[in-house]
Formats: C-alpha cells, sequence, structure tokens
C-alpha cells in the first residue's frame, strides 16, 4: 500500500491535522484500528478535510478489504480536492486494487456495488485525469505504471502518443 501523503491543500485545523498525523503515525507501526480511529476522528473534526478522506479511502480498501466504505471516502476526497494529482491517484490506484480482488478473488471483501471491468474503467478515468494536473515527476511516473498495469488488465492502451512519458527511473 503507498499511504497518502499529499498536498495539505485544506484547512482543517489544527485537530484534525494532528489527528491525521498521528493516524499515519499509528498505521507505520501496525496499529491499522487505532490509525482508522484517528482518521475517522479527524473526518469528524473537519468535515471538509479532504486528505483525510484520502487516507480513510485508501487504509479502508487496502488494509480492511472495506470496499464500499473506501469507494466512498475516495469519492468524497475527489469531490473536496478534484485538482490534487494525488488525490486522483489514490483513487485511481485504490479502484485498480478492487478490480485486481475482484477479477482474482483471494480474500472475503466487502461487496461493491460495480464489477471489475466498471472499475478498471473508473481506476483508468482517475489516473488521466491525475496525469493532466501535471503532478511532480515521481508521481508522473507511478500514475502511468498504473495505467500500465490497468491496460495489461484490460488489453486497452491508455497511451497512444497522447502523453509525454516521465523520464525512467532507476529500479
Amino acid at each position: 500500500m503507498r499511504p497518502y501523503h499529499g498536498r495539505m491543500t485544506a484547512e482543517p485545523g489544527d485537530v484534525a491535522r494532528a489527528r491525521l498525523r498521528r493516524a499515519m503515525e499509528l498505521h507505520a507501526w501496525g496499529d491499522v484500528d487505532g490509525a482508522l480511529a484517528e482518521a475517522e476522528a479527524a473526518v469528524a473534526e473537519a468535515p471538509a478535510f479532504g486528505e483525510a478522506h484520502a487516507y480513510l479511502g485508501n487504509t479502508l480498501v487496502t488494509r480492511k478489504r472495506r470496499f464500499a466504505d473506501g469507494l466512498a471516502a475516495l469519492d468524497r476526497a475527489v469531490a473536496l480536492l478534484p485538482d490534487d494529482p494525488t488525490v486522483r491517484y489514490t483513487s485511481g490506484w485504490c479502484r485498480e486494487f478492487i478490480a485486481n480482488e475482484l477479477a482474482r478473488p483471494r480474500r472475503p471483501h466487502q461487496a461493491v456495488a460495480l464489477d471489475a471491468e466498471a472499475l478498471y474503467h473508473a481506476a483508468r478515468a482517475e489516473l488521466l485525469a491525475a496525469l493532466a494536473l501535471e503532478p511532480d515527476e515521481q508521481l508522473q511516473g507511478d500514475i502511468e505504471d498504473m495505467l500500465d498495469v490497468i491496460a495489461r488488465a484490460t488489453g486497452e492502451p491508455w497511451d497512444e502518443g497522447e502523453y509525454e512519458r516521465a523520464a525512467p527511473r532507476p529500479r
């Protein structure tokens, strides 16, 4: 999982910001339930805190497999921060994660209304939106990598010469 570490663009207040920082610390220490509680408290404290919604959605999807709940939080984050490429990337990444799981189920998870094909399509749209926001080179490379993953899964190319690709990164 790639935790959300985007720009803090909302004005949530010191308490909500501290709660999100604490959530990320707890997550790093392996206390996912504690992290979720702090993130939920940050959202309750500052309902327009898009970064907290993005973190909450990402963590619900990837760590708790609460797919519908996670997508709802990510949709709220995108609605609050539509011009933040990291939020759009996180939303697309999580949609691809769910689509992949639905295509090849491995463990129990919360049901979602969309099927894998629709989620791959939605992930592609979010990632292309993130790319259009001209992210930094590292994020651009991550977005392109995810678009390549989706293209392999769906057989539908994403880049037909329309985008200037990020410089290759050492691996």
